[in-house]
């Protein structure tokens, strides 16, 4: 759906068109429903496709959403990723704990591993998850109940050497 489509961060890359050495960026790649990027946490079961989240637009079930200007794995800071908590999407992550295992597997195939650090309930409206870091880091984000103001559930990990 080109309508929705927001580019966001550095999101689409360049693909070389021809063999005079121009690039091009499809379409494809901005609209995120064609990447195959995917959040795995094996242990409670998440398993859910990433796509790129844009600011005040409904979010479907059963994906993962990066938060709009924040990194991708590599990107030597936070990505920042969000989802309902329902079954098929982050609902477990309620059961996460420090030490768990978060994968991230790229559309380039292949694995990121991180290692949760802290699992906290967090106020509604406290962004600093969401912002920059510097140093590689993700967040996993979803809620505590459908209002608007309840709190939060974050997962933060780093990644595995």
């Amino acid at each position: 759906m080109l309508a929705a489509i927001v580019l966001v961060g550095s999101f689409a890359a360049a693909t070389p068109a021809s063999s005079d050495g121009s690039t091009y960026v499809s379409v494809a790649s901005l609209a995120g429903p064609t990447r195959a990027d995917r959040v795995v946490v094996s242990r409670v079961g998440i398993d859910v496709p990433i796509r790129n989240g844009v600011l005040n637009a409904p979010i479907a079930e059963h994906v993962a959403y990066r938060y709009p200007g924040t990194s991708w794995p590599g990107g030597h800071s936070n990505m920042y990723l969000y989802g309902h908590a329902r079954v098929g999407t982050f609902l477990n992550l309620w059961n996460m704990r420090v030490g768990d295992i978060v994968q991230v597997h790229l559309v380039t195939g292949a694995w990121v591993r991180y290692r949760v650090t802290i699992v906290r309930r967090v106020p509604w409206n406290d962004g600093r998850w969401t912002l920059l870091t510097s140093a590689e880091r993700l967040t996993l984000q979803t809620c505590t109940s459908w209002y608007t103001t309840a709190d939060k559930f974050v997962v933060v990990a780093v990644p595995v050497a």
